[in-house]
This record gives structure tokens, C-alpha cells and sequence, in this order.
């Protein structure tokens, strides 16, 4: 498991997990800065070209985020971001070169340092594989204790909130 921060004040933002077989396998757990994917995809896609050869794409639910625009440049690279509607608003899916990629699972940009520095210390410290279902769990179990700030952000556009297990 490791842990991806920008800078030793700012906060963990990126924590890596084993992923299991199940079909909600997540690779890890992703904390934005805000719902406009243009913006933080620049670096997290700097991370996992790294691990997954160069990203070419991007899947994500499109009522979780503010609109984006169909590619991003990166470095002269042109990364595709599209939108699906049966994906998860909670994950989002990085494909990258010979058939790799990434699934995370997202935390509200709207939450606490504190309660996601918490919650990526467990995930960091399981020694069983994640799942987007087991996650979505730990947010659940959160809720009581810290609010509803672990809770992804409401959806744009429509009725429907960003709720884990949706």
C-alpha cells in the first residue's frame, strides 16, 4: 500500500490498495480538491502513468463531477475523459497502455482532512484486498462519528445524490 502526497504538509490525497477479484475491485482510494475533473486529473494521471504506461482515458459518472470537456492535454499528451452514466459516481477509471488501468474509488472533495486521513490509515493498514462495496461500508460506519463529510458530494444537474452503495 503506499500513499501519494504532493508535499509533507498537505494531506494524503492518494492511497494505493491491493485490489481483490470481485467485480467492485478498487486499486485504491482518491480524495480531489474539487469535483472539476479538467483541473485534477493532471495529477493524478501524472501518477499512474507511472504504473499503468500512459493514460489514454478516463471513465467517470457524469452527474458526480462538474462538466468536462472530452480530452485533456497533459504534456502533449491527449488524455480522453468520458462520461458514463453506469459507472459508479463514487469510482472512476484510468485506462492506460496494453490493456492496463486503475479503478479508485472517490471520497467527496467536500470532506475533512481529518476524517479521510482516518479513513486512509485503515484502508493503508488492512491486510485484505479493497473493494468499492467494503468502502463504501467504512464510509457508512464513518457517518455517525463524523458527519455526513465522508459522504461523496450531492450530484449536478440531477435529484440524485452521491451516495456510497448508490
Amino acid at each position: 500500500m503506499a500513499h501519494v502526497s504532493s508535499s509533507p504538509a498537505s494531506p494524503t490525497r492518494l492511497t494505493l490498495c491491493e485490489r481483490d477479484l470481485s467485480q467492485a475491485a478498487v486499486d485504491g482510494v482518491w480524495w480531489p480538491k474539487s469535483l472539476d475533473l479538467s483541473v485534477e486529473l493532471l495529477d493524478l494521471v501524472t501518477v499512474f502513468n507511472l504504473w499503468l504506461g500512459r493514460v489514454r482515458r478516463v471513465v467517470y459518472d457524469p452527474t458526480a463531477w462538474l462538466p468536462a470537456p472530452s480530452r485533456v492535454l497533459r504534456r502533449n499528451e491527449m488524455v480522453s475523459l468520458d462520461p458514463y452514466r453506469m459507472v459508479f459516481s463514487d469510482t472512476i477509471y484510468l485506462k492506460g497502455a496494453r490493456s492496463r488501468d486503475a479503478v479508485l474509488f472517490v471520497l467527496s472533495p467536500a470532506s475533512s482532512a481529518d476524517e479521510v486521513k482516518h479513513l486512509l490509515g485503515e484502508v493503508t493498514a488492512s491486510a485484505q484486498p479493497m473493494n468499492a462495496s467494503v468502502l463504501r461500508q467504512m464510509v457508512r460506519q464513518r457517518a455517525p462519528d463524523f458527519g455526513r463529510a465522508l459522504e461523496p458530494a450531492p450530484a449536478l444537474g440531477c435529484g440524485v445524490d452521491w451516495t456510497p452503495g448508490r
